[in-house]
Order: C-alpha cells, then sequence, then structure tokens
C-alpha cells in the first residue's frame, strides 16, 4: 500500500509539473527595454584592467611568484617535515595556477605518509578552488586512489573529486567498491557533487547492504521513480540508515511535497532514533513561514511519539 501511494504521489508530481511547465511556456515575453543611447555608454576597461579584473574572480588564474614557487619546491623536498607539510598547506591554501605542479612533483616521486597526506589535502583545496591545472594531477590522484593506506586512498578520493577531467568519475565510481567504508563515502560524496546519473543504481546497492556512507549521496541523486523502491527497503535494511537516505530527500528543493509528504510518512514507520532525528531535521529545514503539509504531517507524527520540537 505504501509503494502504491509513493507512486500515486509521484505521478501526480508529474502531472503538476508539466503543467506549470505549460502555463510558463505560454506567458506573453516582455519587451526588452530600449538599449541605453550610445551617450550613456560607460567607458570601456583597458586590456590590463580586464585582465586584473578576471584574475581577482577567477581564482585559477592567479600565479606565485617563481622565486616562491621554488622557495616551497624546496622546503616540500627538504628534511624538515613540519617544513614540508608547512610549505603544502601554503600552496593549497594560495589558489595559484601554478601551484599544484610541485604538489605533484611530490606525490610522484614519493614522500612519507605525513607529507602526503598533507599534500592530497593541499590539492584537495586547490580543486575547490579550480586551480587544479597541472596536466600530471589527475594521473597522480589516480594512482594515489588505490592506496594501499585507506586514510590515503580516502584523500586522494576527496582531492579527485574536485578534478573536473571527466576520467575522475570512473574512478569515484570505481571507489565505491572499495574495502573501507570512509573511502566509499568520500567517493559518493564525490559523485553527488558531479551530479554522476550513473552513480544512483550503485549507491542504492550499498544503501541495501546498510551502508551509512550512501545514505546521503543517494538521497542527493535519485529521481522521483527511485523513491518507491527506496520505501520497500523498509524491514530489510538498518532503519537508521533508511531514515537517514529518505530524510535528506525530503529536505531537497526540487521534490513536490506530495511526494516529500509520503516519503515523512515512511520515515515515521520506522524504528529507532534514526527516525525521529529525520523528522526533527526535515522540520528544522523548512523555513518558519513555510506552512507546506509535509512540514504539519512531519510535525503531527512527532507529537503522536512524544518527540515533538514545539
Amino acid at each position: 500500500m505504501l509503494v502504491i501511494h509513493l507512486r500515486t504521489a509521484i505521478a501526480l508530481a508529474l502531472v503538476l509539473s508539466a503543467t506549470s511547465t505549460l502555463a510558463a511556456e505560454t506567458k506573453p515575453v516582455k519587451a526588452k527595454p530600449n538599449e541605453a543611447k550610445s551617450g550613456d555608454a560607460k567607458p570601456a576597461k583597458t586590456k590590463a584592467s580586464r585582465t586584473k579584473t578576471a584574475a581577482a574572480s577567477d581564482p585559477g588564474k592567479r600565479a606565485l611568484p617563481a622565486t616562491r614557487i621554488d622557495s616551497l619546491r624546496a622546503d616540500l623536498a627538504g628534511e624538515d617535515d613540519a617544513a614540508a607539510i608547512a610549505a603544502a598547506a601554503a600552496l593549497g591554501a594560495s589558489g595559484a595556477a601554478n601551484a599544484a605542479e610541485p604538489l605533484a612533483e611530490l606525490l610522484a616521486a614519493g614522500a612519507a605518509p605525513g607529507r602526503t597526506e598533507a599534500t592530497l589535502d593541499a590539492l584537495g583545496k586547490l580543486g575547490a578552488a579550480g586551480a587544479l591545472t597541472a596536466p600530471r594531477v589527475f594521473e597522480v590522484l589516480d594512482l594515489y586512489a588505490g592506496h594501499r593506506a585507506p586514510e590515503i586512498r580516502q584523500r586522494a578520493v576527496r582531492a579527485l573529486g574536485t578534478v573536473k577531467d571527466p576520467r575522475a568519475t570512473t574512478t569515484l565510481l570505481a571507489r565505491l567498491g572499495d574495502a573501507a567504508p570512509g573511502v566509499r563515502a568520500s567517493a559518493g560524496d564525490a559523485l553527488a557533487a558531479r551530479r554522476d546519473r550513473v552513480a544512483p543504481v550503485r549507491l542504492f546497492a550499498l544503501v541495501k547492504k546498510s551502508d551509512p556512507g550512501a545514505a546521503g549521496p543517494l538521497a542527493a541523486l535519485a529521481g522521483p521513480d527511485l523513491i518507491p523502491q527506496i520505501a520497500e527497503l523498509a524491514g530489510s535494511v538498518d532503519d537508521g540508515v533508511l531514515a537517514t537516505t529518505l530524510g535528506e530527500y525530503a529536505q531537497r528543493g526540487d521534490v513536490p511535497d506530495r511526494l516529500r509528504l509520503e516519503v515523512v510518512r515512511t520515515i515515521a514507520k520506522l524504528a529507532g532514533a534514526g527516525a525521529t532525528t529525520a523528522l526533527v531535521e526535515y522540520i528544522a529545514s523548512v523555513p518558519a513561514k513555510d506552512d507546506r503539509p509535509s512540514k504539519r504531517e512531519a510535525q503531527k507524527l512527532l507529537d503522536e511519539q512524544g518527540g515533538g520540537t514545539k
């Protein structure tokens, strides 16, 4: 019966979505305002000022002076571990386009675990700033994603998730099968951030095995058609994992409230503190002035369970 309700909700949501799209398409297009007269035009920026502005808005276009790069490269390769780790951190925090090359060089040559971890973390920071432009970065991170030490693999996977190279997706999907839970979780998070379309199938398989690290990424990527299948797992997987998956899915802004209402009811039928937490977190995620039906239902169910937030 629960699955039928969910499928009915999905069908209604899709119909409403199509109706609203059609209405939007038939609205008249407003005429564009007249363009400014030539006498009102602002002075054009010089080439130098345009370049400076672009560099300021794009961290990946900044560059460290050659002398600074040489100094940090020497520290990375020197005998002082503390200095090497500090150099890696400085390069990672710089957001500079030329900061990745010395880090990639160190990984290619091999280093002690402490330096390796700091270097991988630095590459991850550069990736987050859009500054991973060194040509060998993917190859090095791909190699370390298969390192024998789980903590090294996890850091490599996190950094790899920031690389725009499409080949990184293949490695991240492969790491969903890693023996270490932390590596699988980091791979799932990276794939969710990349909005990968293949990942939901593999993440669903992990949730079926009660893998907690797959719950959040699956919630972020699952389409409405997958929700009934997730709901059917009740009783066969860990209730906490299922509650987390459904709870985080309910918090997504793109979920129709008709479907969200059924998801909330499914969560309430699960046992354990995880279900209560999921309902509380869902209510907290909704703006105070938003009196949507699913929020009222979640509050009612919590009150019936004695775990109300009022």
